[in-house]
C-alpha cells in the first residue's frame, strides 16, 4: 500500500466516524425533541422518516449511540435508549449537531448580510469556517436540498437570488398568509385528538423551559412541525409540499430573530391557543386566529 492510498483510508475512516457522531447526534436532538427517556424504543423508520433519512445511515447512527453507551440493542425490540436525552451523559453527542448548527446559522447570517459572494468554491468555505471537508460537504448537501444553494456545472456552487432579496421575506409571509388559513378551511379539514394532543405536549414542554436547552435548529424546527402537521389535516399535499419549500428558505430570515425569546413564547401562547380552537372544530375561527399569528411581524422563528 502507497503512502497516498494509506492517507485517502485515514481520510475515509475520518469521514466516516464524523458521520456516525453526527447521526447520532441528530437521532438524541431529535429524541430530546419528542420527550422521550431512558427504555423508549428507537424505532428505525420512524427515526427515517423524521430525519428525512434512509435506514441505512440510521443504523450507523443507532450503532454509533451503542459504542457511546446511549443506547442497547435489545432481543425482539431492536434499539433502545439507554440514557435520557437530556442527561449529561448525552451532551457530547449532541455537541457534533450544536457545532453544525452553529456553522449553518453563521453561513446563512453571511449569505443575508451579502458578506459571501454569490459564487464560491469549497475550498473557500472550508477555508472560511474552519471546516473538514466531510463536514463542509454535509453543510453543502444540506443547503442544496433546501434549494437555496446550487452546484455550478463546472466548478463551486452559487446561492439562490432570492435568500439576499429583500422583499423574500414579506413575499414568504405573505404566501404562507394565504396558504395556511386556506388549508383549515378546506372541506374534509381534520386533525385527530392524537395530534392535537401531541402538539400541545411539545408546545407546553417548550413553553415550560425547554425553549432555553433547544438549539435555534430546534426551535424552528418546532415551528415547523406544528404548522406542517396542522397543513396537513387539509388531505391535500400540495399544501404540505409547498409550506414545506416555503419554510426551507424561511429558515435564513428566521434565524436572525432567535434573540427574542420573549416574542418566541408568545407565538407559542399563540400554538396553544390555535390547538383550544382546532380541537372544537371552530375552523372558521381557526382560520382567522392563523392569519392573524402569520401576519404578525417576525420577531421570532416559530412562527
Amino acid at each position: 500500500m502507497t503512502t497516498s492510498d494509506s492517507s485517502r483510508q485515514r481520510a475515509a475512516k475520518s469521514a466516516s466516524s464524523e458521520r456516525a457522531e453526527q447521526l447520532a447526534g441528530l437521532i438524541m436532538a431529535l429524541a430530546r425533541r419528542e420527550g422521550m427517556k431512558a427504555g423508549d424504543r428507537l424505532i428505525e423508520q420512524r427515526l427515517a422518516d423524521a430525519l428525512d433519512l434512509s435506514r441505512a445511515p440510521i443504523r450507523l447512527g443507532l450503532k454509533a449511540l451503542e459504542a457511546a453507551g446511549l443506547a442497547r440493542g435489545e432481543a425482539h425490540r431492536g434499539f433502545v435508549l439507554a440514557k435520557n436525552p437530556t442527561s449529561g451523559a448525552a451532551q457530547p453527542a449532541l455537541a457534533a449537531v450544536r457545532r453544525s448548527e452553529q456553522v449553518y446559522v453563521t453561513i446563512a447570517g453571511d449569505v443575508l448580510a451579502s458578506r459571501l459572494p454569490a459564487d464560491v468554491t469549497e475550498a473557500e468555505l472550508m477555508r472560511r469556517y474552519e471546516l473538514s471537508r466531510a463536514e463542509l460537504q454535509r453543510l453543502l448537501d444540506r443547503i442544496a436540498a433546501e434549494g437555496w444553494i446550487a452546484r455550478l456545472p463546472g466548478y463551486g456552487w452559487r446561492f439562490a437570488e432570492t435568500v439576499s432579496n429583500p422583499e423574500a421575506q414579506v413575499q414568504n409571509m405573505a404566501f404562507r398568509a394565504v396558504i395556511e388559513p386556506a388549508a383549515i378551511v378546506q372541506p374534509g379539514f381534520t386533525l385527530s385528538q392524537k395530534v392535537i394532543a401531541r402538539l400541545r405536549e411539545r408546545q407546553l414542554r417548550v413553553l415550560d423551559g425547554e425553549l432555553e436547552k433547544m438549539t435555534i435548529g430546534e426551535v424552528f424546527h418546532s415551528g415547523c412541525e406544528f404548522h406542517e402537521e396542522i397543513i396537513r389535516g387539509a388531505g391535500n399535499p400540495f399544501f404540505l409540499e409547498a409550506l414545506k419549500r416555503v419554510n426551507s428558505i424561511r429558515r435564513l430570515f428566521a434565524y436572525r430573530s432567535f434573540a427574542d425569546r420573549d416574542g418566541m413564547r408568545r407565538h407559542v401562547r399563540e400554538h396553544l391557543r390555535l390547538l383550544d380552537v382546532l380541537e372544537t372544530r371552530r375552523y372558521a375561527e381557526a382560520a382567522e386566529l392563523m392569519a392573524k399569528h402569520l401576519q404578525r411581524p417576525l420577531v421570532a422563528g416559530l412562527s
